[in-house]
C-alpha cells in the first residue's frame, strides 16, 4: 500500500511502541502498518501486547489504568478525525505537521497532565524544558530526592559491571543513548533493592519511560515536540483544532485544480442515488467520467483523488443495475479512500457492503466489516466471527433503499429484487391459516416464505407458536413434539409463545408451553441476532407467574442478554425506572434523537432490522426531516411503556430474580461502564428495591468505572429515600 495522508492505526501503534521500546520485532503490527486494518481483533491484540502488557514492567500499577484509558480515548478521537475530515489532494508531508501540532501533541499533553496529577515526578516544567534531555531531567530529579547521583548510589563500585552501568547512565544523561526498556527495568530493580530509593521506584519507572518516549520523538521531530507540549499545557489547544486546520489545507488544495473540482461536483450531482434520471444520461455521465479521469491523470499524477474516479465508476454501474461490475470498482474505491476520504469512506462502505451482500460476496463483506469495526462504525462483536449470517441478509435488504428504482438510469434493466419494503417480515393471514401440523413427524422443520421473498426454516412447533396457533401447538405436544428444538438463530417455541402473548395479550399458546418442562439449555440459549432469552422476554412481558415458572424450570437468573448484554435484574430495574420516572425516560430518548445514538444504540437498530436507520444503524435523516413526528413517536413509546408495565408486578419480578440468585452487584458495560442493578435503584430512588437488594448481598460501596458508588449516585440524583437507607445502615 502507498502512503496515506493519515498514518494508519498500525503505524501509530508501531510508532508509540518504538518510543516506549516495547517493540523489537512484531509481524502483526508491521503488517497492520503496511496493509491497514485487515483484522480488527489483531489490532486490539497488538495494542494490548505492545502498549499495555509491554509497558507493564515499568509503569506503576496505579498509573496503568490511566494509561490504558488514555490509549482507548486517543484511538477513538483519532478515528473520529480520520473518519470526519477528507484529505482530498493532500499528501502525508503536508498533513503530518498539522496532525502532530494539532492532534498528537494535545492528546499527549492530556496524558502528561493526568500522570503528573497522579504520580510525583520531576514536574512537567522541568521535563519539557528544552536544552537538556528529558531523561537527564528525570535523573536529576532522582539525584535531588536521594541526595546524591542516583547512579553513584546504586552502583558505587568504580570497576566491573558497576562501572559499566554508570557509564551507560552517563550516556543517557548526555543524550547520546536512549535507555532501553530492559535497561530501565534493571535500574528499577536496583532501586527497589536500595532502601534509600525503594519508595521512588514506581514513580521513577513512570517518568523515565515517559522521558525515554519524549526523547525518542524529539529525535524524530526536533525540539518542537517538547515545546509544543509545553505550550499546549500552558495555553491549551481548542477542541477540533486539528480538523479545522486540515480543512483549511483541503480548501487550499482544491484551489490548485479548480477545473477538476468543478467537474467532479457536477458529476456527483448527476450520480446521486435517489434522483430521477432521464434518457441519455447513462451514456453522457460515462463519457464525462472518462474525461474526468484523463484530467485527473494530468493534474494529479500521484493519484491523491483517484478514489473519486473508482467510486464514480462503481456508482455508475450500480445505477445501471450491473452489480458484479460495480463491486470491483467499489473495492478499488474503498482501498484508495481509507485514511484519506474522511466521512466519504463510510458512504463508499455503505454502497459496497449492500452490493456485496446482495451478490453473496462474503469474503469482501468480511474485509469491509473488519475495517468498520476498527474505525468504530460497528461495535466490537462478542463472537469470534467478524461477520454473522444475519448481517448478510440485513445489508442485502438495504440495497433497494440505497438504490431505489427511480434513481437508476432509465436504460438499465429492472433490478433483481423489486421489493417494496425490504426488511418487513410480513405474511398474509390466509397463508398462516393454510398451514397444518404434520403430526406424523412432530419435530419436522418447515419452510415459510414471507411476502418480501425471505424464507425461514423453523421446527413446526416453534412455527405455530410464533403465530399463536394454540390448537396446532396442543396437537403437536400431544404427538410428542420436543419443546427443546431450536431454530437456526437459537429461538424456541417458548420464546415465540412469550413474544406472541406480549404482542397480543393472548396467553393460550404460552400457557400450553409453560406446562411442559424445558431443558435448562433451551431456557438459557441466547438468540444470535437480537440477544433474546425467554427470561428477558418474560420480564418485558411483565407477568411474574411466567418469570417464576421459567426460573423454577432452570432459567439462569443472572444470564446477560439483549444486544447490550444486560443481566435480567438490571433490565427489570431499568424497566421499573422508566415506569416510575417517565419524564426522565422521555428526556433521555429525546436527547438521543437530538444528538444521535451511541454505538450500542446503533447496533440495536441494526440487529432489530430498522430499515430507515441504514446499513450502520446511524442514518438520522428521517428524524431530521420529520422532527415533530420523531418527537411524537418518542412520546408514544414512553406512554406505551407506562401503560404496559405495572410497578407492583415489576417489583415482584425483581424479588423473584433475587430469590433465584440474581447478583445486584453485577457490573455492566452500558450505558455507564461499571454500573450495577443496585446503582440503578440508587439513581432512581427505588427505596424498596434498593433495600431488597441490600438484603441480598448488595454492596453500596462498589464503584463504577468513574469511581462512583451508590452514595455518590444517590446524592447526585437527589435520591433522598435511598440516602436515608444508607445512613440508617451506616454504610
Amino acid at each position: 500500500m502507498t502512503s496515506t495522508p493519515y498514518p494508519r492505526l498500525g503505524e501509530c501503534v508501531r510508532a508509540l511502541a518504538s518510543a516506549l521500546d516495547s517493540k523489537t520485532s512484531d509481524r502483526d503490527v508491521d503488517r497492520l502498518a503496511r496493509e491497514g486494518d485487515f483484522d480488527w481483533s489483531v489490532l486490539d491484540t497488538v495494542i494490548g501486547r505492545l502498549l499495555i502488557d509491554g509497558t507493564g514492567r515499568l509503569l506503576a500499577a496505579s498509573v496503568r489504568p490511566t494509561f490504558e484509558a488514555w490509549l482507548h480515548s486517543a484511538r477513538d478521537a483519532y478515528c473520529r478525525l480520520v473518519m470526519g475530515v477528507a484529505l482530498d489532494g493532500i499528501d502525508r508531508e503536508e498533513a503530518l505537521p498539522v496532525l502532530i501540532d494539532r492532534f498528537f501533541v494535545p492528546v499527549t499533553a492530556s496524558l502528561l497532565r493526568a500522570m503528573n496529577e497522579q504520580c510525583r515526578g520531576p514536574g512537567l516544567d522541568r521535563l519539557l524544558t528544552t536544552g537538556t534531555s528529558p531523561v537527564s531531567a528525570t535523573l536529576d530529579w532522582l539525584d535531588n530526592v536521594v541526595g546524591e547521583p542516583i547512579d553513584k548510589l546504586l552502583y558505587p563500585e568504580t570497576v566491573g559491571e558497576s562501572k559499566s552501568t554508570r557509564d551507560k547512565m552517563g550516556k543517557w544523561r548526555a543524550g547520546v543513548d536512549l535507555p532501553s526498556a530492559h535497561g530501565l527495568k534493571l535500574l528499577l530493580d536496583a532501586m527497589r533493592a536500595e532502601p534509600r530509593s525503594l519508595a521512588l521506584a514506581d514513580a521513577a519507572g513512570v517518568w523515565l519511560l515517559t522521558a525515554r518516549a519524549l526523547a525518542h520523538f524529539e529525535r524524530l521531530g526536533g525540539e518542537r515536540v517538547r515545546a509544543g507540549l509545553d505550550s499546549c499545557l500552558r495555553a491549551g489547544v481548542p477542541a477540533g483544532a486539528a480538523g479545522e486546520r486540515l480543512l483549511e489545507l483541503v480548501r487550499t488544495s482544491g484551489r490548485r485544480w479548480p477545473e477538476l473540482a468543478d467537474a467532479g461536483r457536477r458529476l456527483w450531482h448527476d450520480l446521486r442515488r435517489t434522483t430521477t434520471k432521464h434518457p441519455g444520461e447513462r451514456a453522457d455521465t460515462w463519457g464525462r467520467i472518462l474525461v474526468l479521469e484523463q484530467l485527473a491523470r494530468e493534474l494529479d499524477p500521484e493519484g491523491r483523488t483517484a478514489y473519486h474516479a473508482a467510486w464514480m465508476r462503481g456508482r455508475w454501474h450500480a445505477l445501471s443495475g450491473l452489480y458484479e461490475e460495480a463491486l470491483a470498482h467499489y473495492e478499488e474505491a474503498f482501498r484508495l479512500s481509507c485514511y484519506r476520504a474522511g466521512h466519504q469512506v463510510r458512504e463508499v462502505a455503505e454502497d459496497a457492503m449492500c452490493i456485496a451482500a446482495f451478490l453473496g460476496k462474503r469474503p469482501f463483506l468480511k474485509r469491509m466489516k473488519h475495517v468498520g469495526i476498527a474505525f468504530g462504525l460497528f461495535v466490537r462483536p462478542d463472537v469470534d466471527a467478524a461477520l454473522e449470517d444475519w448481517e448478510i441478509e440485513q445489508f442485502s435488504q438495504q440495497l433497494l433503499l440505497r438504490f431505489p428504482p427511480q434513481g437508476r438510469f432509465v436504460e438499465s434493466e429492472a433490478d433483481l429484487s423489486p421489493v417494496a419494503a425490504p426488511g418487513l417480515m410480513l405474511i398474509s393471514a390466509q397463508s398462516v391459516d393454510r398451514m397444518k401440523p404434520d403430526l406424523s413427524a412432530p419435530n419436522r422443520v418447515r419452510a415459510i416464505r414471507f411476502e418480501n421473498g425471505i424464507v425461514r426454516r423453523w421446527p413446526q412447533l416453534r412455527l405455530f407458536a410464533s403465530f399463536g396457533m394454540a390448537a396446532n401447538v396442543s396437537a403437536l405436544l400431544d404427538a410428542g413434539a420436543s419443546v427443546d428444538e431450536l431454530d437456526g438463530s437459537g429461538g424456541s417455541a417458548l420464546l415465540c409463545g412469550i413474544q406472541y402473548a406480549h404482542a397480543t395479550g393472548d396467553r393460550s399458546t404460552l400457557d400450553l408451553l409453560l406446562a411442559v418442562p424445558h431443558a435448562p439449555a433451551t431456557l438459557n440459549t441466547i438468540t444470535g441476532r437480537k440477544g433474546l432469552t425467554p427470561l428477558v422476554s418474560a420480564i418485558d412481558f411483565g407477568q411474574p407467574d411466567v418469570v417464576q415458572r421459567l426460573l423454577e424450570m432452570g432459567a439462569d437468573a443472572d444470564l446477560p442478554a439483549l444486544t447490550d448484554r444486560q443481566s435480567p435484574l438490571y433490565y427489570a430495574v431499568t424497566l421499573l425506572h422508566g415506569r416510575i420516572h417517565p419524564q426522565r425516560m422521555l428526556t433521555q430518548l429525546s436527547l438521543q434523537l437530538a444528538h444521535g445514538l451511541d454505538a450500542a444504540g446503533r447496533e440495536t437498530l441494526r440487529r432489530f432490522g430498522v430499515a430507515w436507520a441504514g446499513p450502520f444503524g446511524d442514518d438520522a435523516s428521517l428524524v431530521h426531516a420529520e422532527p415533530e413526528l420523531a418527537a411524537e413517536s418518542v412520546k408514544a413509546m414512553v406512554d406505551r411503556h407506562v401503560a404496559r408495565h405495572s410497578v407492583e408486578k415489576l417489583q415482584r419480578i425483581i424479588a423473584l430474580l433475587l430469590r433465584f440468585g440474581a447478583d445486584p452487584n453485577r457490573s455492566h458495560r452500558y450505558p455507564t461502564p461499571g454500573r450495577t442493578p443496585l446503582m440503578v435503584a440508587a439513581e432512581s430512588d427505588l427505596a424498596a428495591i434498593f433495600e431488597m437488594m441490600m438484603d441480598n448481598r448488595g454492596d453500596p460501596l462498589k464503584p463504577d468505572a468513574d469511581g462512583k458508588n451508590c452514595h455518590h449516585i444517590a446524592a447526585g440524583f437527589r435520591s433522598y429515600r435511598v440516602l436515608a437507607i444508607l445512613a440508617r445502615m451506616g454504610t
